[in-house]
């Protein structure tokens, strides 16, 4: 919600867009109690003035719906790159644990429920205030009592999905986790090409992956039904009152107490408003998952931020080791290593498998805090994360192979100036 409130443009617009698509949804029973009030003959000018009204609102929602999406394709750009720009600066430990499919599929969750909240919640939302509050000053002019009755229902709404929302939240966290992490085994399984070939049928693959795609859907359809049980309990009291209002308003006229003209009024009203009320029942649970998904961003994202230095530097002159150690889980792992290297010394680094190789250079890339290493005679840990590691290129043991050009897939997007290029 906070990247969208800093896009004021687009709220700006958005909302003059909206309540002018609402002014003219309405204009016909604005028009009628016009003429009521002045006592002047309904004319066929009338239908023209609607009909005008009409294409106004139908070209208002077409620009809307480009500008919304215009607007959504960029923002989503920048959003999910955001995000990923969190997801490496998540602490290394962390990375491994959470398990990168898993963070991905919540991050591409959260740039999803954000993009529909910007094209549909927001506007939505918008547009169903607007129509509620106009719809309540109107039916005040026109019928009292009726008024206080749809008065009445705005805090059993509110109220009620106060009390429905603190259970959904939770329900709601618990099924994207479970969604990503079942998402996350599916794909880690049929991404390895041998296994999956290897097998002679798929029942093992069945058998191996089904529980987890069980429980995946379970959790979606106990969320989605309290949601939908708990949201349609409410809209059947709006839907029960706007029945029974329906035939006091019949009552009224048919006693001559109100002219036919209220009956139209309060016929093209009533079911604006209870439309308005169900809209926002519909956006109880989009912003429970905008919740959710921000909920994730900033426990799972921001909160597991990895330490970084202060010192800025150009280049690597100079590697010092002196008993490098790291702590991992509660224990600690020494090296007996010690060593001065400069720039343009050529290094080979030999020990058995599981010696601590790897770790030993993931240490120089700052992956995990260490003590006993010194880059240019400053501490490590002091030195700015990307200025060590725009200096040091590392090829992984599971490299990637990406649709792109050779140099890129070498570099992994770092541009390269012509001197390092040869």
């Amino acid at each position: 919600m906070k990247e969208v409130k800093k896009e004021r443009k687009f709220i700006i617009v958005t909302i003059f867009l909206v309540i002018l698509g609402a002014i003219t949804g309405i204009i016909t029973p604005m028009i009628i109690q016009y003429y009521n009030e002045k006592n002047m003959d309904v004319s066929y000018e009338i239908m023209l003035i609607v009909f005008i009204s009409m294409l106004v609102s139908f070209l208002v929602q077409i620009i809307m719906m480009i500008f919304r999406e215009n607007f959504a394709s960029k923002f989503n750009v920048n959003y999910l790159f955001k995000l990923i720009n969190k997801l490496m600066n998540v602490e290394y430990n962390t990375f491994l644990e959470k398990e990168s499919s898993y963070l991905i599929n919540r991050i591409l969750v959260a740039v999803d429920t954000l993009y529909l909240f910007i094209i549909s919640s927001f506007p939505n939302m918008i547009k169903a205030i607007f129509t509620i509050v106009t719809a309540l000053v109107i039916v005040f002019i026109v019928s009292k009592p009726i008024f206080w009755v749809l008065l009445f229902l705005l805090p059993i709404n509110f109220f009620g999905y106060k009390y429905i929302n603190k259970k959904l939240s939770k329900k709601m966290e618990t099924m994207q986790a479970h969604t990503a992490s079942a998402n996350k085994d599916l794909i880690v399984t049929l991404s390895n090409i041998d296994n999956v070939k290897s097998q002679s049928s798929a029942e093992a693959i069945q058998n191996l992956l089904k529980p987890q795609i069980e429980y995946m859907y379970n959790t979606l359809a106990n969320t989605n039904k309290y949601a939908q049980v708990s949201s349609t309990s409410i809209s059947f009291i709006n839907q029960v009152v706007q029945n029974l209002t329906y035939l006091w308003t019949s009552i009224m006229i048919i006693n001559q107490t109100k002219p036919v003209g209220s009956l139209i009024i309060l016929s093209i009203l009533i079911p604006m408003y209870y439309s308005s009320l169900n809209d926002i029942s519909k956006l109880n649970i989009d912003l429970k998952s905008l919740t959710t998904s921000h909920n994730f961003i900033q426990k799972e994202l921001d909160e597991h931020s990895e330490l970084d230095g202060n010192i800025e530097i150009d280049e690597i002159n100079s590697i010092e080791l002196k008993q490098p150690s790291f702590k991992l889980k509660e224990k600690n792992y020494n090296y007996d290593l010690s060593g001065y290297l400069k720039k343009g010394d050529v290094v080979y680094l030999e020990g058995e498998s599981g010696s601590g190789k790897t770790s030993l250079l993931r240490l120089l890339l700052k992956f995990r805090n260490s003590t006993g290493i010194k880059i240019n005679g400053h501490d490590i840990n002091s030195i700015r994360n990307r200025d060590i590691r725009k200096n040091i290129s590392y090829i992984s043991q599971d490299p990637l192979i990406l649709s792109t050009t050779l140099e890129n897939n070498i570099t992994m997007g770092k541009e390269l100036n012509n001197i390092q290029k040869k």
